[in-house]
């Protein structure tokens, strides 16, 4: 009997383990990263409610609004981080860089003020799909808005 439950239990464990792809570090998320040509937006979450799911605005009474945000994203090789907003035929350009616990996404002006920076955790990092986040009031001034946007692996 013990000899079931410990195979089984390797068994689970082996599963699971496999089916978490999720980045170890900065080195390896970066890899993922770079290695697809194009993410598509899955999810938006303002303060950890959904504002965007399903190819669809959600209302939330009282909540931020997202009419504008980037539709598809790619990371480069090189530094730099090309993004389109809906509707938009002309792409932002960012730069992105790995640093000790994660990968920050920000400004490719170098005169820009500081802030604005999104940062992507390694274990937010699948095959299939990352999260990138960020702080801050420029949302709901004076208030802190804290920003999620999920992206998946564009087929």
């Amino acid at each position: 009997m013990n000899l079931k439950i410990t195979f089984l239990f390797f068994l689970l464990l082996t599963t699971f383990l496999a089916c978490n792809n999720s980045a170890s570090d900065p080195k390896e998320a970066a890899e993922k990263l770079t290695g697809n040509p194009k993410w598509h937006i899955d999810e938006i979450y303002a303060n950890d409610t959904p504002v965007f799911k399903d190819g669809k605005l959600i209302q939330q009474f009282g909540s931020v609004s997202f009419e504008r945000y980037m539709e598809n994203v790619s990371f480069a090789d090189d530094g730099s981080f090309t993004g389109y907003f809906v509707g938009d035929t002309k792409p932002m350009i960012l730069k992105w860089k790995t640093n000790d616990k994660n990968i920050t996404v920000f400004s490719a002006d170098s005169a820009a003020a500081k802030g604005g920076e999104w940062t992507i955790a390694p274990q937010d990092v699948s095959d299939a799909s990352f999260s990138m986040k960020t702080q801050s009031t420029a949302y709901n001034y004076p208030q802190m808005t804290k920003v999620e946007l999920k992206f998946k692996r564009e087929k």
